[in-house]
Parts: C-alpha cells; structure tokens; sequence
C-alpha cells in the first residue's frame, strides 16, 4: 500500500506526464475519405486578381492540407449560366463578383481573408455538418458542376509553386494587427512570470491575506472567461470580442478543440479542479508542501498550454482573440500566486 505522504508527490508526476501530449499535440492530417467531406462552389469572375490568387496559392494549400475531404468547383459568373446561379439566392443587386465568394451549403465567404477563415481553419467546423458533403442547392448549379470541377482542377495543377503571394497593400487589418502585437506581448510576460514562478517556488514563501484573497479571484475570472467561451463554441454564438482581434476567426479554427472537446470546456474543468485542489491544500496542508503541490503542478500544466494556444493565434492562426489572452493572463497569475506558499515551510516538513 502506498503511504499517504508519497500520493501529492504521484499525483504531481502524473499530471504532469499527462499534461505532455497534451502540450504537444499537432493537428492531424488529413487521412484519405470516400468521398469529400465538403463540397464547396467557388464564383469567379474575369479579370479579378484575387481570384487568380485563390486559385494559384490557396486551393493548392488547402488540397495539400485536406486532400480528398475537400471538393470545389469553380462558376464563372460572366457567362449568362454562371451568373444566373450566382444570383439564385435571392442576391439580385449585389455588386458584380471582384473578388472569389465561396458557398459552402448556406454559409457564404466573401473575399480570400474570409475563404481561408472557413475553409482553411474553419474546416472541422465545416465537415462536421452533413449538409456541408453536399453542394449547395442553386438552381442550374448540377448543370455547371463537371466543368467546374475541372477547372478548379486545371487551375490548381497549372499552379505557380516556388514563391507565395505578396501580401495584400496594408496586411492584416489593423485591429488584428494590433491584437496580435499585444498577444506577443502577453506571450513574453507569461515566459518571464513562469520563470519567476519556478524560481519562486524554490524558496519558502510566507502567508498573506492578500495572497488567499487573489488565488480565487484569479480562478474565478478565468472561470468566467472559459464558462463564456464554452458557451459560444456549444451554442454557435458569435463571442462579443471589442474593439481589436478576432475572437471567433480563433474559436472556428482547428486550434479551438483538442480530442473534440472545446477549449473553453477544457478551461471550465481546468480551473475547477484547481479551485477544489486549492481549498482541499489549505485544509490537509495548512502550513505548506503536500498537496499543495498538486495545485502548482496543475497551474504549471494550465500556463503551459495556454503558453502554447497564445503562440498560435498571432503566428499561425493569424487572429488573437482576448477572451483567450485574459484566460491565459489569469492561469498565469494564479500559478504566480501559488508559487508563494506552495514550498511555505516545506522545510518543517508541511
């Protein structure tokens, strides 16, 4: 049997065993499917340079990425068939195609900044609806398909491969811009607060009202965020994200779940567990060491993961969403905070 002493510290190894896949964990590619998993009408029109670049940079990505889960076919709207079933839906009005729109089922995405949001890093989201497998339901589209489909097909083949495209004039827009700076910024201040933290650790801390009075606000805000976001992603809605970043282009992208289940929804069970590990420490540790290493170690593995999602959203996903920055600036102070009084008079044998 194992002495009760040795469990904190098993414990402690466990989870951090366990936070390492986790910390680790790439997205998937793409394995080979019967038949596409969405299929997706791409309107064009002659003379539009964004859509040369749609067919000479991004489909070709998204083909390598996503292989035979993915189908377009590509509508000339400057023949009288192609337009007619570009102005099916009821559209009758709107300006002329000058940039490539997609339809996928009844989801629509305007302009290449929007097309690589849904069908790049909204792809999951995408394929997960069954009316997605199917090509919208346009009239005189069935009639357009085979030639579309072999269009996209020879556009994609004939595809430039050694340079990609100039970024459009002005890059990113300017509140994504900004958000993705300040995310870098956040990133940098949560490597110097864990390296802190870790050297804090080492030493004994003493107790301070202060110090138990933040631990749970801490945890309750980040609660609140993570509670917020698991709602958003559950129900569909869109996240009210203020006046910079782009909180739902990040809550649609494959970054958003890890083995299915949302990031927010991880964040509730997260911050949960360490607010009861935190109130069992302070009764079975009171003076410090024991069991409340387990919440260190917990803290330890939420920092690293959130470390892990803030990199992505400015360098690979391209958008930063701030409910996620306040989360991770939360599980970074909480670790702090606990870094205090964890190793507290561990000497006496707490």
């Amino acid at each position: 049997m194992i002495p009760t002493r040795f469990a904190p510290h098993l414990l402690l190894w466990l989870l951090l065993f366990l936070s390492v896949p986790a910390a680790a964990q790439a997205p998937a590619e793409a394995g080979p499917a019967t038949a596409p998993e969405v299929r997706a009408v791409v309107f064009i029109a002659s003379g539009c340079s964004a859509c040369d670049e749609l067919f000479d940079y991004v489909a070709p990505l998204l083909f390598e990425r996503y292989g035979a889960r993915l189908e377009l076919a590509a509508v000339d709207t400057g023949t009288p068939a192609g337009a007619g079933v570009y102005q099916a839906p009821g559209e009758a009005g709107q300006a002329p195609v000058d940039e490539p729109v997609v339809r996928v089922g009844d989801r629509s995405f305007r302009g290449l900044d929007a097309i690589v949001a849904g069908l790049g890093d909204g792809f999951e989201a995408l394929a997960a609806d069954p009316a997605s497998a199917r090509w919208p339901a346009l009239p005189g589209l069935e009639a357009l398909l085979p030639a579309g489909i072999e269009t996209v097909r020879g556009r994609v083949a004939g595809a430039p491969s050694a340079v990609p495209p100039a970024a459009p004039a002005g890059g990113l827009p300017a509140r994504d811009r900004i958000a993705n700076g300040l995310a870098v910024v956040v990133l940098v201040g949560m490597a110097l607060a864990l390296l802190h933290a870790l050297a804090r650790v080492r030493r004994p801390g003493r107790r301070s009202a202060r110090t138990s009075a933040l631990v749970p606000l801490s945890l309750m805000t980040g609660l609140f965020i993570s509670a917020y976001l698991a709602y958003t992603h559950i129900t569909g809605t869109e996240a009210v994200c203020g006046p910079i970043g782009s909180c739902n282009a990040v809550q649609q992208s494959e970054y958003a779940q890890l083995f299915d289940i949302p990031l927010g929804v991880l964040g509730v069970m997260g911050y949960t567990l360490l607010l009861l590990t935190w109130l069992v420490g302070r009764g079975l540790s009171p003076r410090g060491g024991g069991w409340r290493w387990v919440t260190w170690a917990v803290a330890l593995a939420g920092v690293l993961f959130s470390m892990r999602l803030t990199a992505l959203e400015p360098f690979v996903i391209g958008a930063t969403c701030l409910w996620c920055l306040g989360s991770a600036v939360a599980m970074t102070t909480t670790l702090w905070l606990l870094s205090g009084e964890t190793r507290r008079a561990a000497g006496t044998g707490g």
